[in-house]
């Protein structure tokens, strides 16, 4: 057996499983769960030296939420997530926030095994720097968005209307439809356009934070 055990915890089978063959290749000893319930499981009856960990694990609880429990069960071990989102603001609920001492990778950095095997060892040791914190790099996909912005085109994306929005923010109609033109404006996109506006925006949204949330009708919704 590996000197160092790893628990990968991702919701994509195919990738769980490519991630897994990876780090044994690596000659790590893996353990793999698709949702937290397993993974608690895991943890509690392996204790392992590193987690490799989703954020966004579908509906209930988040990698932030296992992220906590390990940290309280099992602490010293290295946490790494890996994720689609170009930061924690676009999780589905990040309650608790960022926590500190975890390297966090965007997915596309598997093209390069050697960014995970990096952030996954310098994680187990307790030595995660500004270069295993991907959601820290300027140059990230929407990076200048405020979180009114992201928080306006997340609730687009889930299918919400204008007056759903509004009611969600606790916002007037105007102020929503304003805040929209703006998140709009700030991805590149004109808010002054027709339907096409919304539907472009929640394309261009999912492409970069990889949810898909809502159906199509819903998201070009108007009103």
């Amino acid at each position: 057996m590996s000197a160092r055990i790893v628990l990968v915890v991702e919701d994509d089978a195919l990738l769980r499983e490519l991630i897994a063959t990876a780090l044994e290749v690596r000659g790590y000893t893996v353990q793999t769960a698709g949702d937290i319930s397993e993974a608690k499981r895991i943890l509690r009856s392996v204790d392992p030296d590193g987690v490799v960990l989703d954020i966004d694990l579908g509906p209930g609880p988040t990698g932030f939420d296992f992220a906590q429990i390990v940290s309280k069960e099992a602490p010293g071990t290295g946490i790494v997530f890996l994720t689609q989102l170009p930061d924690p603001r676009f999780a589905p609920t990040d309650e608790h926030g960022m926590p500190t001492g975890i390297a966090y990778l965007r997915k596309s950095a598997l093209a390069d095994l050697n960014v995970l095997y990096d952030a996954l060892d310098v994680a187990m040791r307790g030595q995660v720097t500004k270069a295993h914190r991907h959601d820290l790099d300027t140059e990230r996909p929407f990076a200048k968005l405020t979180t009114k912005q992201i928080e306006v085109l997340k609730l687009m994306a889930q299918g919400n209307s204008n007056a759903q929005i509004a009611t969600a923010r606790g916002t007037s109609l105007k102020a929503t439809e304003d805040a929209i033109r703006r998140a709009c404006a700030a991805i590149g996109i004109d808010g002054r356009s027709d339907g096409n506006t919304r539907a472009k925006a929640v394309a261009q949204y999912l492409s970069v934070v990889g949810h898909t949330s809502a159906n199509s009708e819903d998201q070009v919704s108007l009103h």
